[in-house]
């Protein structure tokens, strides 16, 4: 079983055998979706969309303090 908690409990609700058949390559991918799940409180946090001519774009600003003292 993974050291992740999040991915444990993800394939736990799976089918044993469909749990065991992903390979470190997809497990390393679930993380990541996990990990990009918790974003940290920050004192700013502005996300914009744009639209520039037939393409999309995005803005994001974010400001906080910084807890490495």
């Amino acid at each position: 079983m993974p050291g992740n908690a999040d991915i444990a409990r993800f394939l736990a609700r799976l089918n044993p055998a469909l749990a065991a058949s992903f390979s470190a390559e997809q497990l390393a991918a679930i993380e990541l979706h996990f990990s990009m799940r918790n974003r940290a409180n920050h004192g700013l946090d502005w996300r914009h969309r744009l639209r520039l001519r037939r393409r999309r774009a995005y803005v994001v600003v974010l400001a906080g303090w910084d807890s490495s003292d």
